[in-house]
């Protein structure tokens, strides 16, 4: 199933386990404890003891469908306002509460609800708690604080605009609804958000936010009746209010297809085809939630074989379902040329068809069924994913009893049932097609064409198919004879197992002649081996509930997998396969090849993405960082499959190979396997040695481009450091000083200025000294105070010393990140690989806090005076005022 939740498409119920007969994979979860208060709140705990952290959440009953039209996006509005004081934190202090004690904070607003949530070290749950009862209850809502969110809203409004997937998502919604106010973007509008005021705002708190419209969320490793005892306490004063909630608009039957054109300065075009589909409770859930898994849940789907792999006429194509407390619709998008949106339209129709009249096949079913079940457990790995899913269960109205309901219904969807679920519910009639074109091809398609295609593909597939006749921490580290590093960590808490298996390569290693090889190499090792075809390597892995696959990066290449624990002998062999014996097959290869040469066009769509590209080549002027991972359209067009076998030699050395799996494994059986499979794993030759490069830029460099879009990129780069080095520590102290919604950068330029939505400063350290610099969106007229005003917060921290409040958030959100980074075994895993890799060390998580804590304001000062050097760097502009790129 999948929910919106605030301004993206993101898992509703991370899926859920499924009970297949006596033998099944899965385990059933511990019972959460539910009490309501004597005010109404509804307070949810389950103890998890698996990691010292504690997720609390709360959930307001308040989203964007109880809105009116005047006042579309004012849930969205609050939401922002809500962390931005109290009568006891002033601006920007509940952000540095959490920050200074290692956790994080957000929120989202949905069609159905408002989330406030935050991750904490389970030894500061009362803080954690504290923060939270403070804000829903004592917000102090500053007139002054609210004009300046507003402008950070619209900033949000605009980014949204030049964002093609938002664009898409929020033409299909305004064309499929035209009653319910699901039709509206959660956002909001800038003429309804430039009207609201303190007054409007602090209407919408005494309406809404009263405890009886609330569920509170805790889960962690803190003791259940602990828990509830501080939850009464810090909400004993809180009132309960009237239940003001009344029924929303019915959305009368669609009884005509709809077809609709966008047109929109992008490269890459984008179709959205939606059919509405019942609420969550309805009974039809489970096979709708299955039959979208059939047709585009996965790279073996239907959707993605057909349209993808035999016919190449899409980039990407998927199919889900956002059942929401009201009916909501079954989705299905792709990427592609529009001049092959034709062919893909015929063809998605076909396999809909196709699936309604025969069914799906006893295997897919079954991998589906898995395959949902697996997310439930892979989402047990973090408390924030258990969390999530309790919050939504109780908010939607579904009960916690809802789990038991969705697996029995999931275990008993019938291949009758998905057919029956395709013809009742994605019929030409209740269909909305979007098409998003470039400007420059905008004739390709219109909407009296899209409709009478796809009028036309239903009915000649019904006949075609009607011809055809209804068808039925223990970790021990070892090097192998053949110079491999291997490490086995048990955790067995979860059954998950993660396989992480790394070299150096990667872009560091690639010349302008070949950039790109590595990228293009990595993407082809599950594209066919010596004894599996693509296909093959995809249906085996997803029946695995599992997953595999290559990549490469700045320094590193290699693959990564991740299965359940019950199938670890497969997995791995699998897994072993796809790194030894890649085919690199003709037909393959040109399909990855117009892969890669579509991602290189669509990343000038993504405006943050094409502003970095430019930094970093104009930083990096004659070193391979300065060049893309993807390669150019030059290099990627003239990549052989020589070349390609050529790289994989060459850096796919055993002597070189640092091989780490972590999960529900014993190290002894995991030793033995790996031995057995790898055992005529040789050297091709010595390791490959990286360019050195110690060149400091002594001069500013300006780069960028031209884009009319909505808003203004900027970024601003300094050379950095190598990774491991003492100045690294203390560089990233510095960077999480300036970051954070407490950091210098957020709080100055956002919070005071209104100069942006987004901003960040980041610190990319690499094998070779690598980049610090800051990232910020504006609208065009801001630019100029923008870039002022980050030059001059860069300035400050080369001046002043940071306070003892700064460097405790900053160590202490360092630290605490770091650990909730690291719940999941495939987390563990790449961090152990690059650690072992880059001479830190496999151990390197236990040591990490020591290094961080013995940072001092000094090693601060004087990383800043070194590496923020004010008069030599790059500054990249893209947007409607860009710079060109010029030295």
């Amino acid at each position: 199933m999948k929910i919106v939740k605030g301004k993206r498409l993101v898992t509703g119920f991370l899926a859920v386990m499924l009970f297949l007969a006596a033998s099944s994979v899965f385990a059933v979860a511990a019972e959460p404890v539910r009490t309501r208060l004597p005010n109404g709140m509804t307070v949810i705990i389950e103890e998890e003891h698996t990691a010292p952290v504690v997720a609390i959440e709360m959930w307001v009953r308040v989203g964007s469908a109880d809105e009116t039209d005047n006042i579309a996006g004012i849930s969205h509005v609050f939401e922002h306002m809500l962390f931005k004081g109290t009568k006891k934190r002033k601006l920007g202090e509940i952000a540095g509460a959490v920050e200074e004690v290692g956790g994080e904070i957000n929120a989202y607003t949905s069609f159905d609800n408002t989330v406030y949530h935050l991750a904490v070290p389970s030894r500061h749950f009362p803080t954690g708690l504290d923060i939270i009862s403070d804000a829903i209850q004592n917000s102090a809502f500053d007139p002054g604080e609210l004009k300046k969110e507003l402008e950070v809203v619209l900033e949000e409004i605009r980014m949204n605009e030049d964002n093609p997937g938002r664009s898409l998502y929020k033409a299909v919604l305004s064309s499929s609804y035209e009653a319910h106010p699901y039709r509206r973007p959660v956002i909001g509008f800038e003429d309804t958000v430039r009207t609201f005021t303190r007054e409007r705002i602090l209407e919408f708190f005494r309406k809404w936010y009263i405890p009886n419209n609330m569920t509170l969320v805790i889960v962690g490793d803190v003791p259940a009746d602990e828990a509830l005892k501080s939850v009464k306490a810090q909400f004993s004063n809180f009132r309960k209010g009237k239940d003001l909630h009344r029924p929303r608009p019915v959305e009368p039957p669609q009884r005509a297809l709809k077809a609709r054109i966008v047109s929109k300065e992008v490269k890459e075009a984008q179709l959205g085809l939606a059919f509405h589909i019942p609420e969550l409770r309805s009974g039809d859930t489970y096979s709708i939630d299955v039959l979208a898994g059939i047709l585009g849940g996965g790279a073996s789907s239907r959707l993605t074989k057909r349209l993808k792999i035999d016919e190449s006429v899409v980039h990407s194509v998927s199919a889900y379902a956002m059942s929401l407390k009201d009916p909501g619709l079954l989705f299905i998008t792709a990427a592609l040329e529009a001049k092959n949106a034709g062919k893909a339209l015929k063809e998605s129709i076909r396999e809909i068809m196709r699936l309604g009249y025969e069914g799906p096949n006893p295997d897919e079913l079954e991998k589906v069924k898995l395959n949902i079940g697996s997310e439930f457990i892979y989402g047990r790995e973090t408390m924030q994913g258990i969390a999530g899913k309790l919050g939504h269960y109780e908010s939607a109205g579904v009960g916690l009893a809802y789990e038991k309901e969705y697996l029995e219904g999931i275990r008993n969807v019938t291949a009758g049932d998905v057919r029956q679920a395709v013809l009742r519910y994605l019929a030409p009639e209740g269909m909305t097609a979007v098409m998003l074109t470039p400007k420059a091809e905008q004739g390709v398609m219109t909407a009296d064409s899209l409709a009478g295609l796809l009028k036309t593909s239903f009915a000649e597939a019904e006949k075609e198919y009607l011809r055809a006749g209804e068808k039925e921490d223990g970790v021990t580290k070892v090097m192998l004879d053949n110079g491999t590093t291997l490490i086995v960590k048990e955790a067995h808490a979860n059954q998950t197992v993660a396989f992480y298996a790394a070299f150096p390569g990667g872009l560091r290693y690639e010349t302008p002649g070949d950039n790109g090889v590595g990228n293009f190499m990595a993407a082809m090792l599950t594209r066919g081996t010596g004894k599996r075809t693509r296909e093959e390597i995809a249906k085996e892995t997803e029946a695995l509930a599992g997953g595999v696959g290559g990549f490469s990066g700045w320094n590193t290449t290699g693959v990564s997998a991740q299965f359940l624990s019950n199938y670890f002998d497969k997995g791995l062999e699998i897994f072993a396969d796809v790194l030894l014996n890649p085919s690199f097959p003709d037909d393959e290869r040109e399909k990855t090849r117009n892969d890669v040469l579509a991602s290189i066009k669509s990343q000038e769509d993504s405006l943050p993405s094409y502003t970095f590209k430019l930094l970093y080549r104009a930083l990096f002027k004659d070193h391979p960082y300065g060049m893309p991972v993807l390669g150019t359209e030059e290099t990627v067009k003239r990549i052989t499959r020589e070349d390609l076998a050529r790289h994989h030699r060459a850096f796919f050395n055993p002597k070189g190979m640092v091989f780490v799996i972590a999960g529900d494994v014993r190290s002894e059986y995991a030793l033995q396997k790996v031995k057995a499979l790898f055992r005529d794993f040789k050297a091709a030759g010595a390791p490959i040695k990286g360019p050195q490069w110690e060149e400091r830029q002594d001069r500013i460099r300006t780069t960028g481009d031209v884009r009319e879009k909505a808003q203004t990129n900027i970024g601003i780069g300094f050379q950095g450091v190598i990774i491991g080095t003492p100045e690294s520590y203390a560089m990233r102290v510095l960077n999480e000083i300036l970051s954070g919604q407490s950091g210098r950068l957020f709080v100055e330029l956002r919070d005071k200025e209104s100069l942006a939505y987004s901003l960040s400063a980041f610190s990319r350290e690499a094998a070779d000294p690598g980049v610090f610099g800051v990232y910020i969106a504006s609208a065009p007229e801001k630019k100029d105070a923008a870039i002022k005003g980050v030059l001059r917060e860069l300035k400050r921290m080369t001046e002043e010393r940071a306070t003892d409040d700064e460097m405790r958030r900053a160590r202490n959100s360092l630290i605490g990140g770091y650990e909730i980074g690291l719940q999941e075994v495939s987390s563990q895993a790449s961090d152990m690989a690059n650690n072992e890799l880059f001479g830190l060390g496999y151990g390197f998580s236990k040591v990490f806090p020591e290094k961080i804590g013995a940072v001092t304001t000094e090693d601060v000062l004087q990383a800043a005076r070194k590496y923020i050097t004010l008069d030599a760097y790059t500054i990249s502009v893209v947007g409607p005022d860009g710079a060109k790129g010029r030295e």
